[in-house]
């Protein structure tokens, strides 16, 4: 027996991985410094090495991971105000995309080279080049689809996609109603809903970014879009005079934004909650709910994807990736080194930034 050569294969069952792991709960600038470096506040996040297995058991994946997006959910996870938590030590990010390089033998439904998403039915752990999950954990996605758009497709797209499939039948020619529109959900909204006829009264915050806000969603498909502010006007009842009154008001603000929408929402029409920018209530006035019907819903993305099958997460992922291939959906992305992360992490916290920040995990 060589000694040497046994070393040899014991050091090559191993590689290593660039991660952003959650240290504590709280300011993501602090809160994601590495577990080593928790004693210098320097206020940068820190990207740790770890090794790992080449050696994988029989139903598990290696996956060298490509893309990944900071989503806001993203931060209210590291933060520990999301529906649910990570502990301390896992690493960071919801969804990303990444290319199969090894199967381990009781693997079926996915090869080497496979493209594959996380399946969303539990905390992925993406903000890393390099993972082992086991086959459930993954699922697989067409080569097509350039991979910056499959690395984003899991949250907002398929949120959009639900929120205006879910709730109300909505048909050509009918009208909808959202604030929050400049960010991912609202732009993704716009333009499902203009590849179906549906139109679309988009409200946003005013800002220095406003007039960029107003153009860019209106290149998309947007109808009209307005200020908060104008929507208490009798201007802007005198704007959407001529359109039909809309069936559906979708809501990520809540406050007064939400009860404006209710306001304009036709008789029986539906308000969906999917998100609290303001961090305050929905307040809906009690003749809404009496003289006119007016319902409430709220919608959370993990608890689709607990309560649907592959097979109906499979079906809203084939008409989007159709949007995209007719040209009719994009996703204003905006790509980061995830060698120079803390850049990328400011970024995307920055109000009015219009792009999705996607860290590029092979720099």
């Amino acid at each position: 027996m060589n000694p040497t050569r046994n070393i040899i294969s014991l050091v090559r069952r191993y590689s290593t991985s660039r991660t952003v792991k959650i240290s504590s709960h709280g300011s993501p600038a602090t809160a994601l410094k590495s577990m080593n470096d928790m004693w210098w506040n320097d206020g940068f996040a820190k990207i740790e090495n770890e090794n790992i297995t080449d050696k994988i058991s029989n139903k598990e994946v290696l996956v060298e991971m490509l893309h990944a997006p900071i989503n806001p959910a993203d931060l209210n996870i590291i933060q520990g105000t999301y529906g649910t938590n990570v502990q301390v030590g896992g690493v960071a990010g919801m969804e990303g995309v990444g290319v199969v390089k090894k199967v381990g033998s009781g693997v079926t439904g996915l090869k080497e080279n496979d493209l594959v998403v996380p399946s969303m039915k539990q905390h992925f752990g993406s903000w890393r080049s390099k993972g082992v999950w086991s086959e459930q954990q993954l699922f697989k996605v067409p080569s097509d689809i350039p991979t910056e758009y499959l690395s984003s497709i899991s949250i907002n797209p398929t949120t959009a996609y639900l929120l205006l499939n879910d709730f109300v039948k909505l048909q050509q020619g009918d009208v909808i109603i959202q604030n929050a529109s400049n960010s991912m959900v609202g732009l993704s909204v716009v333009q499902i809903a203009k590849a179906r006829g549906i139109k679309t009264i988009n409200v946003i915050r005013n800002g220095p970014e406003f007039e960029d806000n107003v153009q860019r969603i209106k290149q998309l498909g947007g109808d009209i879009v307005v200020s908060e502010e104008y929507v208490r006007t009798p201007a802007f009842r005198k704007l959407i005079s001529d359109l039909p009154s809309p069936k559906l008001a979708l809501n990520a603000v809540g406050g007064q934004s939400a009860t404006e929408l209710s306001r304009i929402l036709a008789d029986n029409g539906t308000l969906v909650t999917y998100g609290g920018m303001s961090r305050e209530p929905v307040t809906i006035p009690t003749s809404q709910l009496i003289f006119r019907n007016i319902q409430l819903r709220g919608f959370w993305l993990n608890k689709w994807f607990e309560q649907h099958t592959d097979s109906e997460k499979q079906s809203v992922y084939d008409a989007i990736f159709d949007l995209i291939r007719k040209k009719q959906f994009k996703l204003m992305i905006e790509k980061h080194k995830f060698s120079e992360f803390d850049a990328a992490l400011l970024k995307s916290q920055q109000p009015g930034h219009g792009r999705k920040v996607v860290l590029d995990l092979q720099l």
